[in-house]
């Protein structure tokens, strides 16, 4: 009599769904790429995503008053089209019904995977992005050293996510923290990051755009210097300052780093840089979208075959179970993350 019977696909298809829902939520809480993009729920084929730009001021009038600025709230748009991705796992039915088959194995195996994957799905795509470096709405690169202001009036300048070769002005060129500087030339290169983003102004070129590091972002080759720099209480300061241990603890606390994040794609094994960093950073005024949107159509999820009869089941040959997504991600705001290199 065959060992695969409703009652036996049942059992097994109930152990499938546990095993990959409890490695999806395992995996989900050790993952990044919230801290980078929004997800962004989609109803068609193609999300077309608005950015209503910041370009409201309150000016003072000439003495009396009587005087009225009226201001044109301008905005762009950018299309997403969501993509499938799938994966799926066959068996023949011997593989289930002989005991050296393996199939049982293979499937709860196949379970674990595949929760992880979907889980994992999100970053792998986020990081790819990111290291894509694609176009954003204002038809630059999304690391650029000058992305408009307000992309409708060039009189407002132009403002850098990129921070790399020599300084000039309050640009401050490249940001090392690696073991090439010191401790202290480290911090005060993160220091000058944080100034820079600081200074950054709203599309009205008026005020501040009032912008926070969020997070430290840097691959498994920066994790020690950067868990150093943003816990430390005392570091050795240069000669020119006595060469003393000067206490720290309170500027770092200013900085408001958090735990610094580790991110192994971006390591140099992956495509990435061992010395290269990020800093994801918030809009205290706005929330609306991240650096980068995660815009999800259908989410994934396993088809399972579901109650069969005896006759049905005796004559199915194999057996076969799908899991299939439809997503997308975008370059969002650049003034959210920010790219620093060491050279």
């Amino acid at each position: 009599m065959s060992a695969l019977t409703p009652a036996f696909l049942f059992d097994l298809e109930s152990n499938m769904r546990t095993i990959t829902t409890n490695e999806f939520a395992r995996l989900t809480r050790n993952l990044w790429w919230n801290k980078i993009a929004k997800r962004i729920d989609s109803k068609s084929k193609k999300e077309r995503i608005a950015w209503l730009l910041e370009t409201a001021k309150i000016e003072r009038t000439i003495k009396g008053g009587g005087q009225m600025v009226f201001e044109d709230i301008v905005g762009t748009t950018t299309e997403f089209e969501n993509e499938n991705a799938v994966a799926g796992l066959k068996l023949k039915k011997e593989q289930l019904e002989d005991h050296d088959g393996n199939g049982v194995q293979l499937a709860t195996h196949w379970s674990k995977q595949v929760g992880a994957l979907a889980a994992y799905w999100p970053q792998e795509v986020v990081a790819n992005a990111i290291k894509a470096n694609p176009v954003t709405y204002d038809g630059l690169a999304f690391f650029h050293n000058a992305h408009p202001v307000n992309p409708f009036a060039s009189e407002y300048g132009t403002y850098a996510n990129l921070f790399t070769g020599a300084a000039a002005g309050v640009y401050p060129g490249a940001l090392p923290i690696d073991a090439s500087v010191t401790v202290e030339v480290a911090l005060a290169n993160l220091q000058k990051a944080i100034a820079y983003i600081g200074s950054i102004k709203m599309p009205n070129g008026k005020n501040p755009r009032k912008l926070r590091v969020s997070a430290i972002i840097v691959p498994p080759a920066l994790m020690a210097r950067a868990v150093q720099l943003t816990n430390a209480k005392l570091i050795v300061q240069s000669a020119a300052t006595g060469a003393l241990a000067g206490d720290v603890e309170a500027v770092i606390q200013y900085m408001a780093l958090g735990q610094p994040i580790q991110a192994e794609e971006f390591g140099a094994n992956f495509g990435g840089s061992d010395t290269d960093y990020y800093l994801a950073c918030e809009e205290i005024t706005s929330d609306e979208l991240g650096a980068f949107v995660y815009v999800d159509r259908e989410p994934f999820q396993v088809v399972y075959h579901g109650p069969l009869t005896d006759a049905e089941l005796a004559r199915m040959r194999e057996l076969q179970w799908t899991t299939e997504g439809r997503n997308t991600v975008g370059p969002g705001h650049p003034y959210q993350l920010f790219k620093c290199r060491a050279t």
